[in-house]
């Protein structure tokens, strides 16, 4: 086999991908919708050509181009109007068989293409980076252009005008380059993924491309294909150093959410659904299975089972009533107060657990930090990383006052307003809250009222819709 025909050979094996039924219709679909890229099951590759999609998989940026090239060529095929409009098609990977823990992406990985999962903690704004950047020779006035790679601005060397030839200087032409919006985002590890006793790992994403960008925000479970790189941070005076730092140049942004519109039911689980609904004991069957192994607590499982569904909350013309329910555990040490929190927390679509001592305002909110460019980012906090799901703050009697006053207005309002460092922002804060707190004397008095009993000012009390009193009462034969 002749070199030539090698090097075509990828590009000839992605068209005849391209060119079965599903692919034909999705760049048909592609052209209706004005898109200019094409998403690919990465399963599907695998059962067409199995080499193939070993070999993205270990040359992404070769064999990329050659599959956004073959997309283009089919698209010129099946809709030859819309290629000569975007000149371009970048193919999007979607679902790699194995995704890749965050902590294990170390040198073996640079260069491949990969699958991570995790939780997005930070997002910056989007904004536009210069692909094709247009240079004006300032001395003969002729315009040459420069394709842009890397995080600075390249500049031409020499003008290539034959008859100028001078080095500069060259003025950048903003009308004539190319620019396309970038954004960069930093995930983490979920905590369900954390080794014992080990802080949770981040890696930063940077998205380029308008049908990337801006797709996921903060709090939402992601799956993301890319390409790891390594860049060595550069020392005034001294150079680049010898450690370098990774990052993933995403190629697909999958939004995980686990909200209940958008999970996928198989026909067995409908099935099965449907014969639950007909069962007239359901309602007492759901209470049975929350935290099986504590014995007893019907009525406060009962309220957990109604936190977890949620109520319908009202929009009327002057004012919005929220639908989720607040509920609030008071009771003596060993009364498996933190157990339900934390059953609750695993098993809610989207649950956090957190615990009242090591909590701050700005950590159940949203902080403001300050960028390395000098500008001011917004990081979002527990209650916003729980938006339409389930927050369960534990010990909240031990919080310190200031800090337990910035939950006031998610509780009733279900958002998060902030103004700080120039920026002013109002965040949705949908989350139904779980708290558990010990009584004002470690434990129940009797002999004292309710109110006593309970170490929290009344502004909070009236955010809770149901409050419960547990006691663990001695008893001589039975202890």
């Amino acid at each position: 086999m002749t070199e030539e025909l090698m090097v075509s050979d990828p590009q000839e094996r992605f068209q005849d991908f391209f060119k079965t039924e599903k692919y034909r219709q999705r760049l048909a679909e592609m052209a209706i919708e004005e898109k200019t890229s094409i998403t690919v099951d990465f399963e599907d590759l695998i059962a067409a050509d199995s080499e193939l999609a070993e070999m993205l998989r270990n040359k992404p940026d070769e064999y990329l181009q050659h599959a956004n090239r073959a997309a283009y060529a089919q698209l010129q095929i099946e809709d030859p109007e819309y290629a000569e409009q975007i000149e371009e098609v970048q193919v999007r990977i979607r679902g790699l068989p194995e995704p890749v823990p965050l902590r294990a992406i170390g040198s073996d990985h640079i260069g491949k293409l990969v699958m991570v999962e995790g939780i997005v903690v930070r997002a910056t704004p989007v904004r536009p980076m210069v692909m094709r950047a247009a240079f004006k020779c300032r001395r003969c006035g002729s315009i040459q252009y420069i394709d842009q790679t890397g995080s600075f601005l390249r500049a031409p060397t020499r003008c290539n005008d034959p008859t100028c030839g001078k080095t500069g200087p060259f003025e950048f032409v903003q009308e004539e380059s190319t620019f396309i919006d970038s954004q960069d985002i930093r995930i983490q590890e979920r905590p369900e993924e954390l080794p014992p006793g080990q802080l949770p790992r981040a890696l930063t994403i940077k998205l380029v491309g308008k049908d990337i960008v801006d797709k996921a925000r903060p709090g939402d479970h992601v799956s993301i294909v890319g390409i790891v790189r390594a860049s060595s941070p550069r020392v005034p005076k001294a150079g680049r150093l010898r450690v370098f730092r990774l990052h993933l140049d995403a190629n697909s942004v999958d939004v995980k959410s686990k909200e209940p519109e958008t999970i996928r039911i198989s026909s067995e689980e409908e099935k099965k659904i449907q014969e639950l609904a007909k069962d007239p004991w359901i309602h007492r069957k759901i209470i049975k299975s929350i935290a099986p192994s504590i014995y007893g607590y019907e009525h406060i499982k009962e309220a957990i089972m109604y936190l977890l569904f949620g109520g319908v909350p009202k929009r009327l013309p002057d004012i919005n009533i929220r639908g989720e329910l607040n509920v609030l555990l008071i009771g003596d040490p060993g009364t498996a107060k933190s157990q339900l929190l934390q059953y609750v927390a695993r098993i809610a679509p989207r649950g956090l657990y957190t615990s009242g001592r090591g909590t701050t305002a700005a950590g159940l909110t949203a902080a403001v930090l300050r960028e390395k460019g000098g500008g001011m980012t917004l990081e979002a906090g527990a209650l916003v990383l729980a938006d339409k799901g389930v927050a369960c703050i534990d010990e909240i009697d031990k919080m310190r006052p200031e800090d337990r006053v910035a939950i006031h207005e998610a509780m009733e309002q279900h958002t998060v307003s902030v103004a700080k460092g120039g920026i002013v922002a109002t965040l949705n804060a949908r989350t139904a809250i779980l708290a558990a707190a010990n009584p004002a004397l470690g434990r129940y008095d009797p002999y004292r009222t309710v109110g006593e009993n309970i170490n929290l000012p009344v502004t909070i009390l009236s955010r809770f819709d149901l409050i419960f009193i547990l006691r663990d009462v001695p008893e001589k034969e039975a202890d």
